[in-house]
């Protein structure tokens, strides 16, 4: 009964929104090459940015909700903490940067207006004396942790720890981008030389990731629902299957030769009950990944419904552990090391080993419509890859 429907198991949104809502659950509960890059127009003060004044009704409905300052305060530092300012090159979103504006998560519901995004690239303008490991000029990638704000601006404030150095030869795009990618690398962790992987959502931006990512571990043969499929191919899919025109579940040569491990970047639908019959068993090595779960988009106003939420989360995984014979292991990505993950992506960039996907409609400019885009593109579910926002050039 625990995958009989996806009622059963209202507990995975995305990987970003599981890791933030966990850990903000947990708060509330107890050198380099430089690149000459333009300076900002804003004054000493105050500086560009896009706010939220209000929670979208639905997701990717951000028209009435996303306004444009160009006189905010900029964020100060607090020479008690490991903090600095970050002058924003770019900023990309996800799918957790939507959830927030949708407001349906009550420990990642931040006070209005706020400042939405937060994996970024940019220049450090400020350090306390606190911070050793950077210096005012770096270039680094970087997010904010626990709550995704404060990034779709000219300034950001960031805790020294969850940033990293961005390489030479890495652009700033790339760099701002691959956050995603942490999840994808997360995904395919247990992928081995000669398995067999089907990666549900292949053009999203873990989904395009975790294909190259897993061909790179030594996959032998990978499959992706996708409608993007010469972009899937190169990515290195053996097979793409138009989830518009075929239930993937359903295909005989899957039946009989099963996978090894199967991803899933798209949630919803039961993936993990329609799995079963394409998925060998745990007892046979079986696994199932889930980036997002049988809700992805969840109702936790509340926090009994929150706690809830939490609750069910370990309650597959054992019961998967328990009928290891019959039933794939199922797994939800839990909390990691964000910071150390970023770091190795950021090092397969710039040994050529991957390369991260974005949107056609990516780089937006840093405008109001340039951002309201942004967010609607990915809200509405129509990214086919990353949606990234460029606030300057580099020289």
């Amino acid at each position: 009964f625990f995958f009989s429907s996806e009622q059963d198991f209202p507990f995975a949104t995305s990987v970003p929104s599981i890791t933030s809502a966990i850990r903000c659950f947990e708060m509330s509960s107890n050198h380099k090459k430089k690149e000459s890059v333009a300076s900002p127009s804003s004054n000493a003060e105050s500086m560009k940015c896009a706010l939220v004044t209000d929670f979208a009704k639905k997701f990717g409905e951000v028209e009435d909700i996303i306004t444009f300052s160009t006189n905010f305060p900029r964020p100060v530092l607090d020479q008690k903490k490991k903090q600095m300012i970050v002058r924003v090159l770019c900023c990309s979103i996800a799918a957790g940067d939507s959830i927030v504006l949708g407001g349906k998560i009550i420990f990642l519901r931040p006070k209005l207006p706020f400042v939405p995004g937060m994996d970024v690239c940019g220049v450090v303008e400020a350090v306390t004396d606190k911070v050793k490991d950077f210096k005012v000029g770096d270039i680094v990638a970087a997010n904010n942790g626990f709550m995704p704000v404060g990034g779709m601006a000219e300034y950001m404030l960031v805790d020294a720890s969850l940033a990293v150095f961005k390489p030479p030869s890495v652009d700033i795009i790339q760099a701002a981008a691959c956050s995603s990618a942490v999840t994808s690398l997360h995904s395919v962790k247990n992928v081995k030389k000669g398995d067999r992987v089907l990666v549900l959502g292949g053009s999203g931006g873990v989904g395009s990731s975790a294909i190259r990512l897993a061909k790179n571990a030594g996959a032998s043969f990978i499959a992706t629902t996708s409608t993007q499929h010469a972009m899937c191919s190169s990515l290195g899919a053996d097979e793409v299957i138009n989830y518009n025109e075929e239930n993937w579940w359903e295909r005989d040569t899957f039946r009989n030769n099963p996978f090894d491990i199967v991803i899933d970047t798209v949630g919803g639908g039961n993936f993990y009950g329609k799995a079963v019959h394409v998925l060998k068993s745990n007892k046979r090595g079986g696994h199932f990944i889930a980036v997002t779960g049988d809700d992805p988009k969840p109702d936790l106003t509340t926090w009994f419904k929150a706690i809830r939420f939490l609750i069910k989360i370990p309650g597959r995984p054992l019961w998967t552990r328990i009928r290891r014979a019959k039933y794939p292991r199922f797994t939800t990505l839990m909390p990691y090391d964000e910071t150390n993950g970023l770091a190795q992506v950021l090092a397969l960039i710039e040994k050529g080993d991957l390369e991260i996907i974005l949107d056609e409609s990516s780089p937006l400019p840093f405008t109001e419509e340039g951002v309201k885009t942004a967010f609607k593109t990915q809200g509405y579910g129509h990214a086919h890859g990353k949606v990234v926002v460029k606030m300057e050039s580099v020289q």
